[in-house]
């Protein structure tokens, strides 16, 4: 799979300074109410996944198709299995890149376009 487009944004979210790594960096950024989508590594153990798990309802978690090696080289920080981008333009890039790898990705995707489509509406309207 091709996830060299993918890994690449992602970084370049990290050097922006939108993402966030680690459990509870995540957890921080969604309960913050700021987080937009969550990426978790193919190896990530089972308490690790069920705790991200927590956060679907609020925020669409996509599964990578990498390795918690790969996905932390590619963000410069080693061994990161799960991080999350709060910048929705990025967000939505990454998830039409991530669409095609799941079914489950899939669902995630539709739900950060139409979270984008509603913000861009409310972007064009005049607050009074």
């Amino acid at each position: 799979m091709e996830t060299n487009p993918v890994l690449g944004l992602l970084g370049l979210s990290r050097r922006a300074g939108k993402l966030a790594c680690g459990e509870e960096q995540v957890g921080e950024m969604v309960m913050a109410g700021k987080c937009r989508a969550i990426f978790l590594a193919e190896d990530a153990g089972d308490a690790t996944r069920r705790k991200v798990m927590r956060h679907d309802a609020r925020v669409p978690v996509f599964s990578m198709p990498c390795t918690r090696e790969t996905l932390g080289n590619a963000i410069g920080v080693p061994g990161c299995v799960v991080c999350a981008i709060s910048d929705m333009g990025m967000a939505a890039a990454l998830a039409g890149k991530l669409a095609d790898t799941s079914a489950q990705n899939k669902a995630a995707a539709a739900r950060v376009s139409e979270k984008k489509a509603r913000i861009d509406r409310r972007k064009g309207k005049k607050k009074k």
